[in-house]
């Protein structure tokens, strides 16, 4: 599953290098250069203590996520991150090479690590010393343009309703920014100076991650060819090489969650497409599990709460065992497939005001209390015509009528006012995690 230049890997290896490809490349063909070059082996020859490993999954979903359809950026986050933790003879270092949208499920990787109560994702965070970018576009005004390029082998009129770009996109940026600076990664950004399709697709703006100290640097290449080095005298060769000679020894030990963390669990899970194979060329691999139902980014385990809101919060930030398909599932077999884009985007952002409230009890009470109220209400007012086969109009009368503005008079107060789009982002958070259904 892993090389060395060898069919053994090390045993005790120093560092860990994982290869994550990106949009319309696979495991071996994007690092592949004419001749059969290919430099995730000259690695492992080069450097006897390291193992190198190759992360896969299947393009075309990927492809389906950015149009809009299928599981979410964050599945696929998720699904790398567990691969990753399973692995045998792990190093305590990891160095993360990425190229083109692949750079995107690495960021998302290590914001779901960093926010999730399970320890074995927070170590998995705390092991990533460095991230190179190979043609990843973070920012700048040439976004849409680098994504409608990226995506022309799937071309169809979904690409003008991108899932994962505008505000979404900028908002991992900012995390990504903020936690490289935090963490004191090592971030080696590359652009392209040639032309993909007569279009620059990566240039030095897009490519600037935003990380003090992380200088684009430029690469005589398409966007395309930019991940496949030539020979090992090829400038992103050696600056790779220089980064594992020169990363500097670790100076903080990994911290462990306190011993009332929520751990999440792979129960149930099932087969996914992702896995993670060795650099030398073989068709062995593990297949990394992920869970059917797609959570939310996890979120930390609150202090200063009483016991009683402590269990309901755990419970409600855990996936559900019962009904496990994907929140855009539930949707589609619910027949509100216009709902999923807005369906996601407002369960993140109840996710994303939990993680900025987690240090306040008295925020976080309220919030749990809220998920609370809504999950009671729903399933005493909005599961029994969902049953009953009443129409998509029905279901939204009880949901409005029911659910969401008991929910709003109930939790607003003078000085402490809600607005109804936290209510509503809380109902699909739930789904999300699980806790509801559209359909019978």
């Amino acid at each position: 599953m892993w090389a060395t230049g060898s069919e053994q890997p090390v045993s005790a290896p120093a560092v860990d290098v994982v290869f994550v490809h990106g949009l319309s490349g696979d495991r071996h063909t994007t690092w592949t250069a004419p001749h059969d070059a290919f430099w995730p082996q000259w690695l492992a020859d080069e450097f006897d203590h390291i193992n190198v490993y190759l992360a896969g999954y299947d393009s075309s979903a990927f492809a389906g996520i950015l149009l809009g359809s299928g599981a979410s950026i964050q599945d696929l986050a998720t699904t790398l991150a567990d691969g990753l933790i399973t692995r045998p003879r792990q190093a305590d270092d990891i160095i993360l090479i990425t190229h083109s949208l692949g750079g995107l499920i690495v960021k998302q990787m290590l914001r779901r690590c960093a926010d999730s109560g399970d320890i074995r994702f927070q170590r998995l965070a705390q092991k990533v010393r460095a991230v190179v970018f190979l043609g990843t576009p973070h920012q700048g005004a040439q976004l849409a343009t680098a994504f409608d390029v990226v995506l022309r082998p799937f071309k169809s009129n979904a690409t003008r309703q991108l899932a994962y770009s505008g505000p979404d996109l900028l908002d991992l940026n900012n995390f990504f920014s903020n936690y490289a600076i935090r963490e004191k990664l090592v971030v080696r950004p590359f652009y392209e100076t040639e032309k993909t399709f007569g279009v620059h697709i990566v240039d030095r703006v897009t490519a600037n991650p935003n990380v003090h100290g992380a200088e684009p640097i430029a690469v005589q290449a398409n966007h395309v060819d930019i991940c496949k080095p030539i020979s090992v005298q090829s400038p992103v060769y050696l600056s790779v090489c220089e980064l594992l000679r020169s990363l500097p020894p670790r100076s903080r030990n990994l911290v462990v969650a306190p011993s009332n963390a929520v751990v999440a669990t792979d129960a149930g899970a099932s087969a996914s497409p992702a896995t993670l194979l060795p650099a030398t060329i073989t068709d062995m691999g593990h297949t990394a599990p992920v869970v059917d139902c797609a959570p939310t980014t996890a979120i930390a385990t609150p202090s200063g709460v009483t016991p009683d809101i402590l269990e309901d919060f755990a419970y409600f930030t855990t996936v559900a065992p019962d009904d496990r398909r994907p929140l855009e599932q539930k949707l589609q077999d619910a027949g509100r497939s216009y709902q999923i884009r807005d369906a996601t985007r407002r369960k993140e952002r109840f996710a994303m005001a939990l993680r900025r409230h987690i240090a306040q009890p008295s925020a976080v009470t309220r919030y749990t209390q809220l998920l609370g109220d809504v999950e009671s209400r729903f399933s005493r007012h909005v599961r029994r015509p969902i049953s009953e086969g009443a129409t998509l109009a029905q279901v939204d009368r009880a949901i409005q009528s029911d659910v969401l503005d008991p929910c709003l008079q109930q939790f607003s107060s003078p000085g402490s006012e809600i607005t109804s789009a936290l209510v509503d982002n809380a109902l699909y958070y739930l789904a999300g995690n699980c806790h509801v259904s559209w359909d019978a």
